[in-house]
This record gives structure tokens, sequence and C-alpha cells, in this order.
């Protein structure tokens, strides 16, 4: 009686152990399960242990259970593969997959990942040329504004001196009205003194 419990016992555990290994259970992925990636994600691949059927797909899931767009999700033997077509931002994120393996039986899971990326980076540092050669067009441009802030200065100074002292028409003219009064003068008193001679 025993011996027959044994090899029923045994039977059965052969006959579902061989299904349960004949599942296509995930064998790698990208990004792996629990990943932080530092850098954009552009494509994502999930390798499973035989062949997929055409039904076997997978959606991307952001922290608010949102459904982030992806291409379509192409069969390759035993992957399945998309491009992401919108970057990433930082974030908890899952991949949800389901498929069915040549065996027939349908699976599904999940596959967590963290995206973090850097901020910005800096602007690169400048080299010693060219801090020079910045620090020498600043000069010049400096030298440059200062010179014409002096011109203009020296513009209207001259300007109000111009307009400050008298113009040469007020010398010219009372000298030409006094010398023609002196010549009529002049003449007037010969001609009256020759008419008394």
């Amino acid at each position: 009686m025993l011996n027959k419990i044994a090899l029923l016992s045994t039977l059965l555990l052969f006959i579902f152990g061989a299904n349960v290994f004949a599942h296509s259970h995930l064998e790698e992925s990208t990004p792996k399960n629990g990943e932080i990636i530092t850098q954009s994600l552009k494509d994502i691949t999930l390798t499973f242990e035989t062949a997929l059927e055409p039904t076997s797909s997978f959606t991307l899931i952001d922290g608010n259970h949102t459904a982030i767009p992806l291409s379509t999700v192409s069969i390759t033997g035993n992957q399945l593969i998309a491009n992401v077509e919108d970057d990433l931002t930082n974030g908890a994120y899952t991949i949800h997959w389901k498929i069915i393996g040549e065996d027939g039986h349908p699976l599904e899971g999940d596959i967590p990942f963290t995206m973090n990326l850097p901020e910005n980076a800096a602007p690169p540092e400048q080299t010693g040329s060219e801090l020079s050669t910045t620090d020498a067009t600043t000069a010049e441009t400096t030298a440059v504004a200062d010179t014409e802030t002096v011109l203009k200065d020296q513009a209207i100074e001259v300007n109000e001196a111009s307009l400050d002292e008298p113009g040469i028409m007020n010398y010219v003219l009372p000298a030409i009205i006094g010398l023609i009064i002196v010549l009529g003068f002049g003449s007037y008193w010969l001609i009256f003194r020759r008419k008394q001679v």
C-alpha cells in the first residue's frame, strides 16, 4: 500500500512539475526589476524562457497609474520589445506584462523601476584662454564706452560755451557801424572846413 502511494505521489509530482516548468517565466528585462535609471530610457525589452504567442504584450504605467505611450509592442521569438515615445520624467514606473507561452498558459507580472535623471548640468567652465579673451573684450568695450562718454561731455561743454559767449557778429557789426559814423563825420568836417577856407 505504501509503495502504491509513493508511486502515485511521484507520478503526480512529475506530471505537475513538468507542467510548471513548461510555463514561460520572465528571464531578463531592460530595465531590470527595481532598477534606478539615471539616463534617458528609449526602449523596453522583456525576455522570457520560451517563445511567445502573438497576443502577448505589456504596458508602462507611472506613479499616478497613468499609461505612458509606447510604440507598438513587437514580438520576436521569446522577446517583447517597444520604444518609449516620450522622455520619462523622474519618478516611479511599472511595466505590467501579460503573455501566453508555448504551453498556452497565460502569465502576467510587474517590473517596477525608478527614473532618477540628474538635474541639468551646469555650463562647462571656461578655459584660461577663453577667460582671457572674454576679459580683453570686456575691457575694450568699457574703454570704447568711456571714450564715447568723454566725447559727448566735451561736445556738451563746447555747445554751452558757445551759447554763453557773444558771437563774432556782436563785435563786428557795431565796429562797422561806428566806422561808418566816424567816416561820415570826418567827411562832413573836411567839407565844412574847405568851405570856410
